[in-house]
């Protein structure tokens, strides 16, 4: 192609038409501007179709994620507010409360009232575009910010977390001192004490007696206040990953 055009060219020169020529050289050029540009936009449209592409790798991996974040959240809401009910239910025993018929039935509630649970969430799609900085990756600017909000949530539910367990191991040590765990164990359901079949003490004693003890009854209402500023915490992340999701599947579809 440019070989014609120099030789189109050679022959105007030749035949003397000088005003053809330049008329010619300036369209030459334009033709090729053109290419350029269309050249520009064709390589602009690819690289928006790769970029489109990335994006849209990224957000499945994203749904994946936040889909099984919502999964144990939700359930690990429902346990705290089961866990909450059966710390009320201490409660209405302690002191000159009327006691539970049998120390089975209390050892039940003791040990289902004390089954913590902690979030653990499947953050590697989101760390990746973090710390590879590729964030800007996803052009909705709604869920660019949702997303950076996740981390923080996630901070402050495990820091809220930490005080339940910090005060379940100070009730944890009262319970060692003043009853029986091994009693708790050997009517306990869970996989722990299945694959344990623990026998009940060896010593005289009875863990209803540790609803007379004033600092047990306190550790059961610190318990039980922390342990709702774990579930509104807990609700509040839910909430945030609803927001994601609902914003991920609208990015998906288009």
């Amino acid at each position: 192609m440019i070989k014609l055009f120099r030789k189109i060219r050679q022959n105007l020169l030749l035949e003397n038409k000088t005003g053809k020529y330049f008329k010619y050289a300036v369209g030459e050029i334009v033709l090729v501007v053109i290419g350029i540009l269309i050249a520009l936009q064709i390589n602009n449209w690819n690289e928006q179709r790769i970029e489109k592409n990335d994006e849209q790798l990224v957000l499945l991996n994203l749904k994946e994620d936040f889909e099984y974040n919502h999964r144990v959240l939700d359930s690990l809401i429902a346990l705290q507010i089961s866990n909450k009910k059966l710390q009320f239910s201490i409660l209405n025993h302690t002191g000159k409360k009327p006691k539970p018929k049998t120390e089975k039935e209390f050892n039940l509630i003791l040990e289902a009232a004390m089954r913590l649970g902690e979030f653990y969430p499947r953050n590697g799609a989101l760390d990746d575009l973090i710390s590879s900085g590729k964030l800007k990756i996803i052009k909705n600017q709604s869920l660019r910010n949702s997303l950076s909000s996740w981390n923080p949530i996630v901070e402050q539910i495990k820091n809220r977390e930490k005080f339940v367990l910090e005060v379940s191991d100070e009730l944890d040590n009262l319970i060692q001192k003043k009853g029986s765990w091994l009693n708790v164990d050997a009517v306990s359901s869970s996989a722990s004490a299945a694959s344990n079949p623990f026998p009940k003490s060896g010593f005289d004693i009875d863990n209803r007696n540790l609803l007379n003890e004033l600092e047990f009854e306190n550790k059961i209402e610190t318990i039980i206040i922390q342990t709702s500023t774990v579930i509104n915490k807990q609700k509040e992340g839910s909430k945030l990953i609803t927001e994601i999701l609902k914003l991920i599947e609208k990015e998906i579809k288009q």
